[in-house]
């Protein structure tokens, strides 16, 4: 059995959002491990090289370096919890990795325990109380506890996975920046959102998101979020009815001028030429 007693990981994120919107998110790797629990609705995830279409109930585990994109199906939303975590020590195993063969995870009999500490992680989420961070840790700790529990549920990864060389250390916490970044830019495109109110949102300067940014995605937030809206404007336009004024607000902008020289910019055609 595994003694966890001096195991305590140090919380990088938690992060819930409901996702309405359709398309796909980047395709992007954490040098962490990540936790994304789908707690209402479905999406469609690429892990690798193979795709899954996960629904409520189901959890995910992408240890470090797993390639993954989300994807949003048409008429379907998701309200999901992401979880990035580091410094999580088991005993003959390593440094941030748990040892599953695979990403999707059964439950097994742990599903009614797990689901119980999420939805109580997500309630003190939402709270600017004293001790919130304490508390996220402790929940997160016992959520791994169960997902270990459910190791017999699921295929454990061999014994080279186990033992080989752990990757040395990076830097996480820029990496968790930039995903917390990454998520609520898809979440909230169609929003006005500003550098300042992003870097606000993370605690950090927007001097500072803008370069962490840039270092790991090789674009500035601006960019970025540039690109979610062209590329969901692209898809919009070929819904004949709606206006391009009603394709522009959807994607965030109130100027449906500004939005069409932004859309050949990006393109090299204009709205119209779209339809």
């Amino acid at each position: 059995m595994l003694d966890l007693s001096g195991t305590v990981p140090e919380v990088l994120y938690v992060f819930p959002y409901k996702n309405t919107k359709v398309g796909d998110n980047r395709l992007h790797q954490h040098d962490f491990p990540e936790i994304s629990i789908m707690v209402d609705g479905c999406a469609n995830y690429l892990i690798g090289d193979q795709r899954f279409h996960i629904t409520k109930g189901q959890v995910l585990m992408f240890n470090p370096h797993t390639w993954h994109q989300e994807s949003q199906p048409a008429g379907t939303f998701s309200y999901q919890v992401h979880i990035g975590f580091r410094n999580f020590v088991l005993p003959g195993i390593g440094s941030d990795k748990l040892p599953f063969a695979n990403s999707v995870i059964d439950l097994g009999n742990q599903w009614h325990e797990f689901f119980a500490v999420v939805h109580q992680l997500i309630s003190e989420n939402h709270r600017q109380a004293l001790g919130k961070q304490l508390l996220e840790r402790a929940m997160v700790t016992e959520l791994l506890v169960y997902l270990l529990r459910a190791l017999p549920e699921n295929c454990v990864a061999d014994d080279q996975i186990l033992g080989g060389e752990q990757s040395p250390d990076s830097p996480a916490e820029t990496q968790a920046v930039v995903t917390q970044a990454t998520y609520y830019l898809n979440a909230h495109y169609d929003e006005d959102v500003s550098l300042a109110q992003l870097a606000a949102s993370l605690h950090v300067s927007s001097a500072h998101l803008s370069r962490l940014f840039k270092t790991v995605t090789g674009e500035t937030p601006s960019s970025y979020l540039t690109r979610i809206r062209m590329q969901r404007a692209e898809e919009l336009l070929h819904n004949d009815q709606l206006t391009i004024k009603e394709v522009a607000t959807r994607v965030g902008y109130l100027d449906p001028l500004y939005f069409s020289k932004q859309f050949k910019k990006h393109f090299g055609r204009t709205p119209s030429a779209e339809r």
